[in-house]
């Protein structure tokens, strides 16, 4: 799959979920094959788009200098490993956690489910912070953008996951909760490690 293929594959499940599904249900890779052949490239494509914004953020008060570079560098490995590893941890999570509950489940599919509903986050997230003017939007959007997560997230598990729709209920809060302590702990780790990394940038860095 090149980039073109991945892109376009990110944009049908950010805006036809309930057609994109229904071919991803089909798909028989592995999960390395998932993870590297389109996670890696969508979050790096988020992380490139948080790295100009930061740019734009802290050239006025570093300069051109080494320390911007640094702090650049810092800026994109930071957002290309902690969502990366975040979405394994909560698949195994979830892979783990849902068969007690009644819930049967593979690693696979619950990857997909984890994965390809955050896709629209890294989407949103490259032109989001593509800029410093555009951030007004994040306050203004985030109660749209949380149901329109809902919204894909629920046909992923209707195409899925064969299961009462008690479960799903259960299935979709659950993950959810999942997810979005997950979006919290990336944010929390990376504002620890940028204090250790460059003290005082917290500030500049959101």
């Amino acid at each position: 799959m090149n980039y073109k293929e991945i892109l376009i594959k990110a944009m049908r499940i950010s805006l036809m979920p309930s057609v994109e599904w229904k071919t991803i249900k089909t798909e028989q890779e592995t999960p390395r094959e998932l993870m590297w052949n389109f996670a890696f490239p969508i979050i790096l494509f988020s992380a490139i788009g948080r790295d100009i914004g930061l740019f734009f953020v802290v050239k006025a008060v570093l300069g051109y200098s080494l320390n911007l570079a640094i702090l650049l560098v810092f800026n994109l490995i930071s957002w290309v490993l902690i969502p990366y590893l975040l979405i394994l941890i909560a698949a195994y999570i979830l892979n783990f956690g849902l068969p007690k509950l009644g819930i049967e489940t593979d690693l696979l599919s619950v990857l997909k489910v984890v994965l390809y509903t955050f896709t629209p986050l890294f989407i949103v997230t490259f032109f989001v912070y593509l800029h410093p003017l555009l951030r007004i939007l994040i306050p203004i959007g985030i109660y749209v953008f949380i149901a329109y997560t809902f919204y894909v997230f629920w046909y992923g598990v209707q195409e899925l996951f064969d299961i009462t729709l008690e479960k799903k209920l259960r299935f979709i809060v659950i993950t959810i909760v999942v997810g979005f302590l997950g979006i919290f702990v990336a944010q929390h780790i990376y504002g620890l490690l940028l204090g250790w990394v460059m003290p005082g940038m917290e500030a500049y860095v959101k």
